[in-house]
């Protein structure tokens, strides 16, 4: 009985290690799949071109990743559709790439989004 107690107490004590392990901080890319190329989203560099996370963000940084309401929820637009709009307004205004090859890798196609 002793040694169950004891076994309980230290699962009780290890069990929150990982939770406090979770690294909250922003990823430094990521990677959309495309029909034309892969687009490689270097975070750092475009939250230090930003005023606000909520430049982006437009629900705060909290709710999540994009797909998890566009391209999701029927009356929303997808996030391709977002993306483009917002990346490319911004790109416009910021003097970014604006042509499809300075965003969309033609070499790293991601074979999935053919299956839709």
């Amino acid at each position: 009985m002793y040694r169950l107690l004891i076994l309980l107490l230290l699962l009780l004590l290890l069990l929150p290690l990982p939770l406090l392990a979770q690294d909250d901080s922003p990823p430094e890319a990521l990677d959309y799949p495309s029909r034309w190329g892969i687009v490689t989203f270097l975070h750092q560099r475009h939250a230090e071109r930003t005023r606000s996370c909520l430049d982006c963000h437009h629900q705060g940084v909290e709710i999540g990743a994009c797909g998890i309401c566009h391209g999701v929820t029927p009356r929303l637009p997808q996030r391709k559709d977002v993306l483009h709009k917002q990346c490319t307004s911004c790109h416009w205004q910021r003097g970014g790439p604006t042509e499809c090859a300075g965003c969309h890798d033609p070499e790293r196609l991601d074979e999935s989004v053919f299956d839709d």
